[in-house]
């Protein structure tokens, strides 16, 4: 009986290729740079290598692989498996990537878009155990979310369901990358955080009060301010560092609550930023789900961080397979 399944993780800058036994425990990986400046064929060569190697550390032959898993950022249609210009990977336009993969290791090919597969991940493996219905959302570069309902991720019509960060909050507020004005994520990504930082610094320069630390920590250059230098002040009390969490917090809690109203989870799992942040983040999110939530659905949630951390990857395309 094959025991051993291949998971596959695709990004913009770097591909990781894991093997794994039917239980999801990794066995192998092997991780290279993605350079996608040199377009989807070398990428795709280099993806059939590197899961060879996989199985071979693992003293197995091909013939022992039952699955492969793909992870893979979005748009792509989950059922041809084809990908479609991801903005990160040029020249990825309408590729047969499961065709592709099938054809050269003749095992059934399951692809996913990457926040989906990271929500069953931690379905199967980890915040989201126990749960019928989880939510997933990443505070990263970007908003992402996925959904999963008694074990199925929710794909919508036609695989968009899911994109949490997408919710308009402000409809004149800060442009965000998908062309919309004051989405969630324009408000509460790492991006948007540190944007909405270095303004706040630069009006306190102006105003020519007390300096904060965020500055200090980034060697004194406005430009440099990320959010993790936004946490890192918070937590010394800061007050324009707690000033900025605070509200990054109630935006979040303000697109939390929608989705808790809409979907009615059992619970919502925040990574990265959240994740970082613990409850200096999470608490006044969670405040500001009870006060704008219905009480039915706001009072059956639990919102938690996260739990894969740095597996979360490798985890996402084998949960698909296993």
């Amino acid at each position: 009986m094959k025991k051993h399944v291949v998971g596959i993780d695709i990004g913009g800058t770097k591909l990781a290729t894991v093997v794994a036994d039917k239980t999801g425990h990794i066995l192998s990986k092997v991780r290279k740079p993605t350079l996608s400046k040199k377009g989807p064929e070398y990428a795709i060569g280099l993806l059939f290598d590197m899961v060879r190697e996989a199985v071979s550390q693992v003293g197995l032959k091909q013939e022992a692989i039952s699955a492969i898993g793909v992870s893979c950022g979005g748009p792509l249609d989950t059922k041809t498996g084809v990908v479609y210009s991801p903005p990160n990977l040029p020249g990825w336009d309408a590729l047969p990537l499961k065709a592709r993969l099938e054809s050269e290791f003749q095992v059934p090919v399951i692809i996913e878009n990457d926040a989906n597969a990271s929500a069953l991940a931690e379905f199967r493996f980890g915040g989201g155990r126990g749960y019928n219905a989880v939510l997933y959302m990443t505070m990263s570069t970007g908003i992402g979310g996925g959904i999963v309902i008694n074990g199925e991720v929710y794909h919508g019509a036609n695989d968009s369901a899911g994109e949490v960060g997408h919710q308009i909050l402000l409809p004149n507020g800060p442009r965000c990358g998908c062309g919309k004005q004051g989405c969630l994520e324009a408000l509460c990504s790492g991006p948007a955080i540190a944007c909405r930082a270095q303004a706040a610094i630069q009006k306190q320069l102006e105003d020519e009060e007390t300096v904060t630390a965020m500055l200090t920590l980034a060697d004194g250059r406005i430009e440099d301010v990320k959010s993790e230098h936004v946490l890192a002040a918070a937590r010394t009390g800061d007050a324009l560092a707690l000033e900025l969490v605070q509200e990054t917090a109630y935006y979040m809690g303000w697109g939390i609550a929608n989705l808790v109203n809409i979907l009615n989870p059992d619970i919502v799992l925040l990574g990265t930023i959240a994740v970082a942040a613990g409850d200096l983040l999470l608490d006044p999110i969670r405040e500001t789900v009870l006060k704008f939530a219905m009480t039915r659905p706001a009072e059956a949630v639990n919102i938690s961080p996260a739990q894969l951390g740095d597996a979360l990857g490798d985890l996402a395309a084998v949960a698909l397979v296993v």
